[in-house]
């Protein structure tokens, strides 16, 4: 291909990306183009037949990605209305990232293709999002909370209060009213009644539902601490009030201070420095402080002994912690097992 007419193809590319979607190649010397440069590395193709610049996508949080591809996937068919976890990152619910490689769309029978997915239901009055025929956000939250194990469901329902400004109850009475006679409304309602508003993201709602399961005493969620010396309010992820004094909890993780770093405008250093004056603060104030990383809270026993290490209350296995449906569980033991081998 000329200079000339790469030159433009990637300024096609740098356009549909300044609007919010993938370059969809038009003609078959772009789409020879174009796989030249994904060999390069300079092209990166993020679903098949759609194109982005490598530094433009790479730059760029899971969640944006995958809602890039949404919309692009929209003004392409769009007679699709996206449901599930698809419907879910367009509402802003919490979604894991482990979620956001298939793409769900509602029809008239199941099955999946590569990476589409269509599922047997059929959405009467689909919701506009940003442009994107979608599930309701109530009847995605049920879709989501119900083929979830608990910790990933916990975080849904924890997104869709603070989200949409309601209490348990009355999220609980909407979908009843709304998703009658639709399966897993009872798991659906054992979740919530765990679910808490202030729960800030996925991480945390994931920690709080492995205490849950494990019988710790549950912590207040961001609490606030004013510090007269610098005059500034400080929060804490959780804090548990003991007879011995109160325990900080705090989900740690470098791309939790990377991505502090690049919404502020600053360097990671700043930001850790930041950081270690908060809890110096906190910590003149008489708390103790208990730090854990998701992958400590994803192996369970090293969050729990952190924890113990603090004198956090246990009360051993929780029988009520919920269970999701039986059919979604032997799917998800297979899902994990076949992942793991193919980890192997």
């Amino acid at each position: 291909m000329p200079r000339s007419l790469e030159t433009t193809l990637i300024k096609k590319i740098a356009d549909a990306f300044s609007s919010g979607k993938l370059y969809t190649p038009k003609t078959d010397s772009e789409r020879q183009g174009l796989k030249r440069r994904v060999l390069k590395g300079t092209v990166a193709t993020p679903y098949k037949g759609l194109y982005a610049l490598t530094e433009q996508w790479l730059d760029m949080e899971k969640p944006q990605q995958y809602k890039m591809i949404i919309k692009t996937l929209a003004e392409l068919y769009p007679n699709w209305v996206f449901c599930s976890f698809s419907a879910a990152v367009l509402h802003g619910l919490e979604v894991p990232f482990t979620e956001m490689n298939l793409i769900h769309i509602a029809a008239t029978c199941s099955r999946r293709t590569n990476d589409l997915v269509y599922h047997h239901m059929k959405i009467d009055s689909p919701e506009n999002v940003d442009g994107v025929k979608c599930d309701s956000i109530d009847g995605t939250v049920l879709e989501c909370v119900r083929k979830s194990d608990f910790r990933y469901a916990l975080a849904v329902a924890d997104s869709s209060l603070r989200l949409l400004r309601r209490n348990a109850k009355e999220m609980i009475e909407r979908i009843e009213t709304k998703c009658k006679g639709r399966h897993g409304i009872a798991y659906v309602k054992e979740v919530f009644g765990h679910a808490n508003s202030r729960a800030e993201n996925g991480g945390e709602s994931y920690a709080r539902a492995v205490m849950i399961e494990n019988g710790v005493m549950l912590p207040k969620l961001q609490v606030e601490h004013y510090d007269p010396v610098t005059r500034t309010k400080y929060r804490d992820d959780f804090e548990w009030e003991l007879k011995t004094g109160n325990v900080a909890g705090e989900l740690d993780g470098s791309k939790k201070y990377t991505l502090i770093a690049k919404n502020r405008g600053a360097t990671i250093e700043q930001v850790l420095l930041e950081e270690r004056q908060r809890e110096s603060r906190l910590r003149n104030q008489g708390l103790k402080f208990a730090r854990f990383t998701f992958d400590q809270i994803r192996q369970v026993s090293s969050f729990i002994d952190i924890l113990d290490s603090c004198g956090i209350p246990r009360i051993g296995i929780n029988p009520r912690a919920p269970k999701p449906p039986a059919k979604r569980r032997e799917i998800a033991s297979r899902t994990y097992k076949r992942k793991s081998q193919r980890q192997r």
